[in-house]
């Protein structure tokens, strides 16, 4: 028995002992709240465990309708082979791409605005081209869609953003888990850093409330956190 199986049943064991009238109501309350909000998924397989994730959240559907236009927004800031664990895992990355048009995706795409040259960090990173063989729209950032954007934050009033990035439809935040020298560890929320035009070394200063304060403005619709191979030293480079 999987562990979710084994304490759903422990859970509606002790609670069937405690309920005079038996399981059946706490069955129906159970069932009601839905599938999870976090899974934690571990296996060999980069594009297995990405799958399994989506699956036990329920399923790629409850995130992309049909016909959507969505970004998949990964870390491809720098000028690193997969193997150094400083940008997504190009597996994870097809993987989510393959499954958004599984949905019936009208069109995914794929970009992010690296802090090394982006002719090199989508190259080198195996990102491009395992996206784009996957169907996704692979193309550097245009400086044109920046748009100054109202954030009205603690330490950011406003800051230019992409505008594809906002405009989507469904957009999967898509980053990899790193150590950093600055904040102490990457996350979800500076991969947003992807969609920042302007000079972003003045974040630096305030990076914690920066970040919270550009997450009122982009707000992803799924969260899909890389952990196949995790740089833990000397980030974000290593």
């Amino acid at each position: 028995m999987h562990r979710r199986a084994f304490i759903k049943s422990a859970v509606l064991a002790g609670a069937a002992l405690s309920l005079p009238t038996g399981f059946a109501p706490f069955v129906r309350r159970l069932e009601a709240a839905g599938p999870p909000d976090l899974v934690v998924v571990q296996g060999a397989s980069a594009a297995g465990i990405t799958r399994a994730a989506v699956d036990g959240l329920g399923g790629i559907r409850r995130f992309v309708s049909r016909g959507a236009v969505v970004v998949v927004k990964p870390n491809i800031g720098w000028d690193r082979t997969p193997e150094y664990a400083a940008n997504t895992n190009p597996e994870v990355v097809a993987t989510v791409v393959r499954l958004c048009y599984e949905a019936g995706a009208k069109t995914v795409k794929v970009f992010d605005h690296p802090v090394a040259d982006a002719r090199r960090t989508y190259k080198q990173s195996g990102i491009a081209d395992a996206a784009a063989a996957a169907g996704a729209s692979v193309r550097f950032v245009d400086e044109r869609k920046f748009k100054d954007m109202q954030l009205n934050g603690l330490a950011l009033k406003s800051w230019p953003l992409y505008t594809e990035a906002i405009e989507a439809d469904t957009i999967i935040n898509l980053p990899i888990a790193k150590t950093h020298g600055i904040s102490g560890l990457t996350l979800g929320m500076k991969n947003w850093m992807g969609v920042m035009g302007g000079w972003r070394g003045r974040i630096h200063q305030r990076i914690d409330e920066s970040l919270v304060d550009v997450t009122r403005v982009v707000k992803p619709t799924l969260i899909i956190l890389d952990a196949v191979r995790i740089l833990t030293g000397n980030g974000p480079q290593g």
